[in-house]
């Protein structure tokens, strides 16, 4: 993730420079942030603006989106989120509207002291000979006032945050915004075609390491060789007024390769003389129709294939999509997630699903009614496929064409499924819902998703630019459960996609298009996995039911709560005296001057302003500073309650902290605390949330909690499960994770073993290779969890150790490549030393836990880390 932390001054800054709709000269700044699909970038902007409005007093936003889709969205956000916001702003009360819908326009170009955002569509602002947001002075009773209504919405200098602005890049649409007179332009996208003055980027890799969107699995089915000659027509474009065609066309070994075709182009020697080519030379290239005709005959239009059949490869895609859709469902079942799995079909044509040719429906219902049965499930409990499937394509003049079940009518079918798709998606997320199937054309792109996709097939080829990365998209965001809670599971987090070409093509094509969408930084994408390389592990029966695991079970199996305590005197020295705030004294000047003041806290932690004298007698040291005067220790307070590890202190320890820090000897703390407030506050947060936890570690207490909750064997350890280990590539050809078989007879739980790291591989072939000692051990699911202050935590093995047949231990092992703290990261020392008093409260007595590396073997007995 690569963050600037400070704005270029004016005069470094790329300004856009446009005239506007009106005719008006317009120059304003832009700013561009990137972040990956399904990282919650609605999310982001608003917070944004209402922190802008926090800081600096804005209080107009306009919202400019490109599609019904995203503005659906955008509303659903405010809805969603109203009351976070309310309490993670409560100084900054905020109305939303959307442009066009009862008076939304006037409550945004009222005066008022309230936090106005303007939802709009672009669409909204085109045509202004057409449309009656630019009537003239002389139709004042249209608005009420002598200016038009984007007169207003201009005069107002809105902060204009431009969602999927890539959208917006004609002419007509650029003139649209600057018709705003934006005072600024936040552009927020994933897939930028120009980044202006970038300030923030999430790319698709680091969103996927961080475990913010779901894992990518690509299942590649391609249609067999029949000695036809496939030639798929992308589109046709003009090179110096010559008329050509990008087209695609098989090689030798079955690759698809593509080709541009013009007069005279023989496919034979493109295709590397493949005998079904032979005598394919293009003819002609004509358009309306654009298509290509060769010497041959055979005419193929743009948009189509010839060569290969179409409903043989449908059928193998929607077959593939159910049967891991079923075992998607069962294994999260199975694991009491209560999650909702949707599956998304993208067609080819509307008129494949809906219309007097449409084959797609019934193709779906008897290949559902296979895969049920297949997956052993009982046929009087089968649901009525028809009833699994919705559709939306608004594209249409009725939505959906046709109700092929026969009961229902086109409008209440459309009505419903742009209830459940757009409007309300969460509608679709209830178990007590059917549908579960979602077929679609065009219109779910940018704007749309739906946490719960875990499977999209591409019933249709993926041609544009950026098309694979934006059907993706509808399908990353993480899912969540029937209480609308998210769930960060990587056991579960994995999105497949069905595709019609084999996984190295799509795996080519998509980091093409991450790289062409790189805004300059040339990034590839995040590995994607091949479906077909996919594990099924399996649990050994004789091991799970021992009672080895048994006992082993019994011991780690129960869940505890913490109690933590904080001495705020204490914590209010340690963090005076923190190395971790070396950083304030490097703190520059912003640039904006808006005041000066004094600055002084009171016993509560409010802040108060007075002169020297009064300052003095009450011992405070003075800042004197030329900036609008902020409240620090509410910085503080949501800087640690909104971070990574959320931590609640009252403001008056919090002004006690800050009050001990400007007063901290031979320090000069104090000069730069209204330098920049934001990083001042974010410093000493960090300083606070380190010496806190500290604290925590040594005086955290865990209790086990009620017997009925703690960890059920039969959740945590799947009896199957999938593994999909990346494989070695060229450029990586010793992956640091995967899984590997167990021997046969061994002592591990599973018929294989997965790891993370090098030294996790190493780490359990020395338990198989000691049977002497280890009667059992096993990998810990994620699914088991401890929790910490900072997270909860997943140990690594549990072990079942005899001691030369005196003595049985039970162990739980954390691996890592190095024995000391200080090596880790921050976090994780901190979960391995939170770790360590859960386990000493285990309610049978104490579980043996340490933290080693294949090189220390098990350290059986042994002290923790600090070599």
């Amino acid at each position: 993730m690569t963050t600037r932390e400070a704005v270029e001054p004016q005069a470094q800054l790329e300004l856009l420079a446009e005239t506007d709709l009106e005719g008006a000269e317009r120059e304003f700044p832009n700013f561009s942030v990137e972040m990956e699909t399904g990282t919650g970038k609605t999310y982001v902007y608003i917070s944004t603006a209402l922190r802008l409005a926090e800081l600096y007093g804005l209080r107009k936003f306009v919202i400019l989106v490109h599609s019904i889709a995203i503005r659906a969205g955008v509303v659903k956000t405010f809805e969603q989120t109203e009351e976070h916001f309310r309490l993670k702003y409560p100084g900054v009360p905020y109305k939303w509207g959307v442009l066009g819908e009862n008076s939304a326009l006037n409550d945004f170009t009222e005066p008022s002291g309230t936090v106005q955002f303007l939802v709009a569509s672009v669409q909204a602002l085109d045509k202004p000979e057409k449309n009656t947001l630019y009537a003239s002075a002389e139709q004042p009773q249209l608005w009420g006032d002598s200016l038009s209504g984007v007169q207003q919405i201009a005069k107002a200098r809105p902060v204009v945050l431009i969602d999927e602005p890539q959208n917006m890049a004609t002419p007509l649409r650029r003139q649209a915004i600057a018709t705003l007179n934006p005072l600024v332009a936040l552009r927020y996208s994933a897939t930028h075609k120009e980044s202006f003055n970038l300030v923030h980027r999430l790319g698709p890799k680091q969103a996927a390491e961080a475990g913010l969107v779901k894992r990518v699995s690509v299942k590649g089915i391609v249609a067999g060789e029949d000695g036809k000659p496939y030639v798929r027509l992308d589109k046709l474009r003009s090179v110096r007024k010559r008329l050509m065609a990008e087209a695609v066309i098989h090689k030798a070994g079955g690759k698809r390769v593509p080709v541009v075709l013009q007069n005279g182009t023989d496919l034979f020697e493109e295709s590397g003389k493949l005998p079904q080519y032979r005598g394919l030379v293009v003819e002609s290239i004509e358009r309306k129709p654009d298509r290509v005709i060769f010497e041959n005959k055979l005419v193929v239009q743009a948009g189509t294939e010839t060569g290969v059949d179409s409903e043989a490869v449908w059928r193998d895609q929607i077959r593939h999509t159910i049967r891991t859709h079923l075992a998607r469902q069962g294994q999260i079942d199975s694991m009491n997630r209560g999650i909702k799995v949707l599956s998304l079909f993208f067609v080819e044509r509307v008129a494949d699903y809906a219309g007097d040719e449409a084959v797609l429906p019934a193709m779906f219902d008897e290949l559902f009614r296979e895969e049920w049965l297949r997956a052993g499930n009982s046929e009087s409990e089968m649901p009525d496929p028809a009833e699994l499937r919705v559709a939306y394509f608004p594209s249409t003049k009725t939505g959906i064409l046709k109700d092929t079940s026969g009961r229902a009518s086109d409008a209440e079918l459309e009505a419903r499924a742009y209830q459940e798709i757009i409007a309300n998606k969460e509608l679709i997320l209830d178990r007590a819902n059917p549908r579960a199937f979602i077929f679609s054309h065009s219109a779910l792109k940018e704007g749309w998703d739906n946490p719960n996709v875990f499977q999209v097939g591409f019933l249709r080829h993926t041609r544009s630019e950026l098309e694979r990365r934006q059907q993706i998209g509808r399908g990353l965001r993480l899912p969540v459960n029937q209480n609308g809670h998210r769930v960060m599971d990587p056991a579960i987090n994995r999105l497949t996609l069905i595709v019609d070409e084999s996984f190295t093509e799509f795996r080519d094509g998509l980091n093409a298009e991450y790289v062409a969408s790189g805004g300059g930084s040339g990034e590839a994408g995040p590995e994607v996995d091949n479906a077909d390389n996919e594990v099924v592990v399996r649990r050994r029966p004789a091991l799970f039911e021992s009672p080895e695991f048994a006992e082993l079970w019994k011991r780690i199996r129960y869940k505890a709560r913490y109690r933590v305590t904080v001495d705020p005197d204490a914590l209010r020295i340690v963090v005076a005296a923190s190395e971790h705030l070396a950083d304030l004294e490097f703190i520059e000047r912003r640039a904006n001057v808006v005041q000066s003041a004094d600055l002084v806290y009171d016993d509560e932690g409010h802040v108060i302003t007075a002169d020297s004298a009064v300052a003095e007698s009450r011992g405070e040291r003075i800042v004197v500073v030329g900036q609008r005067l902020p409240d620090v220790v509410q910085l503080i307070e949501d800087q640690l309650q909104y971070g990574k590890f959320p931590l609640q202190l009252t403001r008056p320890t919090l002004a006690g902290i800050v009050r001990e820090i400007l007063n901290y000897p031979d320090r000069d703390y104090a000069r730069h605390v209204l330098d920049d407030p934001d990083r001042w506050a974010r410093i000493v947060a960090n300083a606070i949330r380190i010496e806190a936890i500290e604290q925590m570690v040594r005086g955290i207490s865990y209790e086990p909690i009620d017997e009925t909750d703690w960890w059920d064997a039969e959740v945590v350890f799947l009896e199957v499960e999938s593994k999909n280990p990346p494989q070695p590539l060229p450029g990586n050809p010793d992956p640091k994770n995967g899984v590997i078989a167990a021997p046969e007879g061994g002592v591990n739980l599973y018929d294989h073993v997965d790891y993370d790291s090098h030294v996790e591989r190493a780490f359990a072939a020395q338990l198989e290779n000691n049977r002497e000692h280890v009667k059992l051990f096993t990998k810990l699911p994620r699914r088991f969890r401890v929790r910490t202050p900072v997270g909860e935590y997943s140990p690594d093995w549990a072990i079942v150790y005899d001691e030369n047949g005196a003595q049985r231990l039970y162990l739980v092992r954390e691996t890592k490549d190095t024995r000391n703290l200080d090596d880790l990261d921050w976090d994780e020392a901190m979960r391995i030393r939170f770790a360590e008093h859960h386990f000493d409260a285990a309610p049978l007595g104490p579980v043996d836990y340490n933290f080693t590396t294949d090189k220390h073997g098990l350290l059986i007995g042994g002290a923790g880390g600090d070599d």
